[in-house]
């Protein structure tokens, strides 16, 4: 797979660098997160007990994470 739009520096022909997208692409998604976390209760609701499943370590059985899902 080759993309011919960038140069070897990885940079294309207006000057911008790959990692520019990257950085936009970030940038936006984390403003469209911010907002949806303290605007929208069923999206910070989702986002709270996601973080509680990822909290779950390599210690704890799956049944542990499924029980603070649930909560």
């Amino acid at each position: 797979m080759s993309n011919s739009n960038f140069d070897k520096n990885d940079v294309d022909k207006s000057g911008t660098h790959w990692f520019q997208y990257a950085a936009f692409c970030l940038t936006a998604f984390a403003i469209y997160y911010g907002w949806a976390f303290f605007n929208d209760a069923n999206f910070h609701n989702f986002t709270v007990k996601t973080f509680k499943f990822w909290n779950c370590n390599g210690n704890n059985p799956f049944s542990y994470c499924k029980m603070r899902w649930d909560v």
